[in-house]
């Protein structure tokens, strides 16, 4: 349903984007594809809709949560092959060519459907391994496998190295692959593929990119909602929901859930979304050493812009002299995250008002 929280799968509960999901359809089973846009704007709907209406065979690593060590990254590597195994029974001769592979490799467990990966630095496999299994079982079937990292951009630091050093061998050698990556913290993102001293820097990529509703569209897709559920809401509210919200389909649809499910009128929906968005804020903040974000948020939010007045606004709290590189630096991280943009406007209405009560 139009209404449903959960990552859609099946053309017929992803609304519209019809140009994004034809060129996305076009794409599949090229090397490399980055599907990217604002938190919210249904990539991750887009990306498994496409993949379940192709009917190729598909790896899904989500990295929404990030990993910090390789133990981190392997329980995650281990969680999304065990889907994969579980899937495969769709597509012939998937499974078993798959197993039969994984099995031979050091450091992996298969147990019935579950796979188990050893993490520690003498024992874990090497991730180009882990992509030759697969390479090896496209090449047997006679299909690229699609392997799909979703929020790539959370793939940081020294492990993250060595997922991006394995990702660019794997372009290179392993033709029976192709990859996807998702993205919503779009700065950081292309800062790593537009890295050069990145590994992969220069490998050649195909974009998709979502986007918010236009004022019409959101409409509709309420008014479509509701009528699918069953249930009447006035126009006026609709009509407000949509004025708030931006046409982030995202929260259109999380507005629409709690309806439904009668967890109360319009502004404690609201209320609701804009505690999500603040916890959040308070996770991005806990990953800056300065305290001075939360001060650049807040002001941001009560609509302090301009260059020299936000300076001067930012001085006063703190107290003391604020130089201009150290301004900018906190204002592009803010927008390398996509939680601004290049006018210093919230990209998220809801994250406005969260900022607020930071």
């Amino acid at each position: 349903m139009l209404f449903d929280p959960r990552p859609k799968m099946s053309k017929s509960d992803l609304y519209d984007f019809e140009e994004e999901f034809e060129k996305l359809t076009r794409y599949i089973g090229e090397p490399l594809v980055v599907v990217s846009g604002l938190r919210r704007t249904g990539k991750t709907s887009l990306v498994l809709t496409a993949l379940n209406e192709s009917g190729r065979p598909y790896v899904f690593i989500d990295l929404r949560e990030g990993f910090n060590s390789s133990r981190e990254l392997y329980t995650l590597l281990s969680r999304s092959f065990s889907d994969f195994v579980k899937r495969a029974s769709r597509w012939n001769g998937v499974r078993d060519a798959f197993l039969k592979l994984l099995s031979r490799v050091r450091g992996v467990s298969v147990l019935g459907l579950e796979v188990s990966m050893n993490w520690l630095p003498d024992k874990r496999p090497l991730l180009s391994e882990l992509f030759t299994v697969l390479d090896d079982v496209g090449e047997r079937i006679g299909e690229r496998v699609i392997v799909v990292f979703d929020e790539f951009q959370k793939s940081r630091g020294p492990i993250g190295l060595s997922l991006h050093n394995a990702l660019s061998h794997s372009y290179d050698f392993h033709k029976n692959l192709s990859f996807i990556l998702t993205g919503s913290e779009m700065g950081i993102l292309y800062g790593i593929l537009g890295d050069s001293k990145n590994p992969l820097y220069g490998r050649a990529y195909l974009e998709v990119r979502t986007r918010k509703l236009s004022r019409e569209e959101a409409l509709d897709f309420l008014r479509r909602g509701f009528v699918e559920a069953g249930i009447k809401v006035k126009g006026d509210e609709i009509e407000k929901v949509v004025e708030e919200l931006d046409g982030i389909i995202g929260w259109l649809t999380y507005y629409g859930y709690l309806k439904v499910s009668g967890k109360g009128d319009f502004q404690n929906v609201i209320n609701e979304a804009v505690e999500l968005a603040k916890s959040e804020l308070e996770s991005f903040l806990k990953t800056r050493v300065s305290k001075r974000y939360r001060i650049v948020l807040k002001l941001l939010a009560e609509g302090v812009r301009e260059w020299g007045k936000l300076k001067r606004a930012i001085e006063n709290a703190e107290g003391i002299e604020l130089s201009d590189r150290v301004l900018h630096e906190v204002l592009q991280s803010l927008r390398n995250h996509s939680i601004i943009d290049d006018e210093n406007n919230f990209t998220d209405p809801i994250v406005k008002r969260a900022a607020q009560l930071l």
